[in-house]
């Protein structure tokens, strides 16, 4: 007797189908590694890669020195010469041994340490320095222009300033004659102004004449590298 397979068989149709298996898949193979390049030649793509470069006489590289300690002392041995002989110009200037040669001719007025390069003189005098700021000093009584002028040309300097223009007048209706214009040449020649001046003259007519001085300051110092370095590690 046939076996009853039921009202509803759907997948009677599918007895004795045979079901193949899916092939297995070949395992990847590993990531090449960036920048890798598998080449027979690995040298001969160099050396092509590399035709026409030329070789750089001087790269500008300081090479590392065998012994650190003994380059550092050496470098701290050449910045205390030069910070001993910098102290040493400026307290000659403030001692007055240092000469500052000063000249007048009627009312006009000039200065400047000594040694100095002439073209430098010459250049404050015919006005071609650009006059970074100025002080008027009109109606100050001694003591206040002192403070001022102080003031004025320390600021100036810390704020790397060259030529500034210092007007204190011509002093002709006073009884006593010019005083400020007297005072400020003492001043910027002795005590603690003089390390800051390099020269000064009489301006030109158009910046106030002999009423008014051009006054050209000392370059800043700029603090070294090597400096920065072991002031950072004090």
């Amino acid at each position: 007797m046939k076996k009853d397979c039921g009202f509803n068989t759907p997948f009677a149709t599918l007895n004795g189908l045979e079901i193949k298996k899916k092939p297995k898949r070949p395992k990847p193979k590993p990531p090449m590694e960036r920048g890798h390049i598998i080449s027979e030649n690995d040298e001969g793509l160099f050396a092509r890669a590399m035709q026409g470069v030329k070789r750089i006489k001087n790269d500008q590289t300081t090479r590392e020195p065998k012994d650190q300690q003994t380059e550092i002392e050496l470098v701290k041995k050449k910045l205390f010469n030069q910070d001993q002989a910098v102290i040493n110009e400026l307290n000659d200037l403030v001692r007055g041994t240092r000469p500052f040669d000063i000249s007048s001719s009627g009312e006009y007025l000039e200065g400047h340490v000594t040694p100095i390069d002439s073209q430098t003189t010459q250049k404050l005098k015919a006005g071609k320095f650009t006059i970074q700021d100025h002080l008027d000093l009109h109606g100050f009584s001694r003591e206040e222009a002192q403070f001022a002028l102080d003031s004025f040309l320390q600021n100036a300097h810390a704020l790397g300033q060259r030529c500034v223009l210092v007007i204190h007048g011509r002093g002709l209706k006073s009884s006593q004659g010019p005083v400020l214009k007297t005072q400020i040449a003492q001043r910027l020649t002795t005590g603690k102004l003089s390390h800051l001046v390099l020269a000064f003259c009489s301006a030109r007519p158009c910046d106030g004449g002999t009423g008014a001085l051009y006054v050209l300051l000392r370059k800043r110092p700029r603090k070294s590298v090597w400096k920065k370095t072991f002031d950072s590690k004090r």
